[in-house]
């Protein structure tokens, strides 16, 4: 790139006078905003995984200032004549390819002080980190930092979830689950180089669309997980004008004080063979489960689990175990919240949290999770909560009793709101 090592270094110089000069802000470090009206793209998994890219593009006025911007414009340039020219030059060279589009540290880290440097002089990009980055809660556990820290850290991160995508899904490289979240296809067979290639030519021609620096290796990442059939994410979104619909409806209607519990949850179990839509395991959850609704201990049961087991199942266990409570056990609709999204039992705990506080549920009244013996045993043990926090930075609950072999109370954490940009199958 032309952002040479000297020049680099010359800018990080300026940068870092102006802020000493200037001093920090004073900033108002509140948390998310629950009534918060997201920006909304063409591409769900984008909105997803990079919702900070969804709101740049998307604001009119920073979108404008970043386009427009120098510096930030040079370093779209060179992402722009690197594609066109391993468009042009790399073939079947798959490395060649991810180089183009991978963000080298030391890049990472120029754009990183430009940001701040930008935020510092611009009212409009102030409002923009408050308004929308810091008030969509997709970043809560930087709510501590102030406005432009937390500008840096989002971007920094963004950029390492760019690189992850083209490590995993174009590399080959092992993921942090790699029996359910690996690579789709051998990345040495020719039909998988042509596919990168062609993958690089696409993103070459849609450059001269683009205007921002981070849009060409977005873009890539964005067609790897496409080329290998990875939009887990994605699955029933919009879930609260579709599968959560009626549930969502239902929730206002609640009277909370006639409830011990808010939610039970039911992990998700996937079967071991491919053409098994809902492992024996699930079933004995859901029986354990129906038996807690009956007896009115909560108004909804939320089934918890995505399309996970085996590798690259059709099958998703919460979309399973819902058609399995109405039909077999004749559970109202409107009582079943389905989050279709946990490729782990961390993640069981940590999107159910997030639909707590999304849909309104009361976050302050204890929830009830009820499951079969061994994962109950596995939750209250102290290995959870390591796990926790070794895969996703924190522990998304506030685990409570283990009343008996089956169920265990907790509370939802507001840190299981922060984006993982890490996992694109479920962040």
């Amino acid at each position: 790139m032309n952002l040479n090592k000297q020049s680099i270094t010359t800018f990080l110089l300026i940068t870092g006078a102006f802020w000493f000069s200037k001093g920090m802000m004073a900033q108002n470090n509140t948390s998310y905003y629950q009534n918060y009206l997201p920006y909304k793209s063409e591409h769900i998994i984008q909105d997803k995984v990079f919702y900070f890219f969804t709101a740049i593009q998307k604001g009119a006025e920073v979108n404008s200032l970043f386009a427009k911007d120098k510096f930030l414009n040079t370093v779209f340039k060179d992402f722009k004549s690197q594609t066109q020219h391993a468009s042009n030059t790399c073939e079947k060279n798959i490395d060649c390819h991810l180089e183009a589009l991978t963000w080298k540290q030391e890049q990472i880290n120029a754009v990183s002080n430009r940001l701040q440097f930008l935020y510092g002089k611009n009212k409009s990009i102030q409002s923009f980190v408050k308004e929308h980055v810091r008030a969509s809660g997709n970043y809560q556990n930087y709510y501590h930092l102030n406005d432009d820290s937390l500008l840096v850290n989002v971007w920094a991160d963004a950029a390492k979830g760019l690189n992850s995508i083209l490590n995993i899904y174009g590399r080959g490289e092992r993921p942090l689950y790699p029996k359910i979240d690996s690579i789709s296809y051998d990345k040495n067979t020719t039909f998988y180089k042509q596919l990168i290639d062609i993958n690089t030519n696409s993103v070459a021609h849609d450059t001269e669309e683009m205007t921002l620096f981070f849009e060409p290796s977005l873009q890539f990442a964005l067609n790897l997980l496409d080329i290998n059939d990875r939009d887990e994410v994605a699955s029933y979104e919009p879930m609260e004008e579709g599968e959560n619909k009626r549930a969502v409806q239902y929730i206002s209607t609640v009277n909370w004080s006639d409830y011990k519990y808010s939610v039970i949850l039911i992990p998700g179990y996937g079967p071991e063979e491919d053409k098994v839509a809902l492992s024996p395991v699930a079933r004995f959850r859901l029986k354990l489960a129906v038996e807690r609704f009956e007896n009115k201990l909560a108004p909804f049961i939320v089934v918890s689990g995505g399309r996970v087991h085996p590798f690259r199942t059709i099958y998703n266990e919460a979309f399973e175990m819902k058609k399995e409570l109405i039909t077999k056990y004749g559970i109202p609709e409107e009582s079943i919240i389905i989050e279709p999204h946990a490729r782990h039992t961390t993640t069981n705990f940590r999107n159910t949290a997030r639909l707590i506080y999304k849909y309104g549920i009361p976050s302050n009244k204890k929830a009830l999770v009820t499951t079969t013996k061994y994962q109950s045993e596995y939750i209250t043990n102290n290995n959870f909560k390591k796990r926790c926090i070794r895969d996703l930075g924190y522990v998304p609950i506030n685990l409570g009793k283990r009343l008996n072999k089956n169920d265990v109370e907790f509370l939802p954490e507001r840190s299981s709101l922060h984006i993982d940009v890490i996992q694109p199958l479920d962040p």
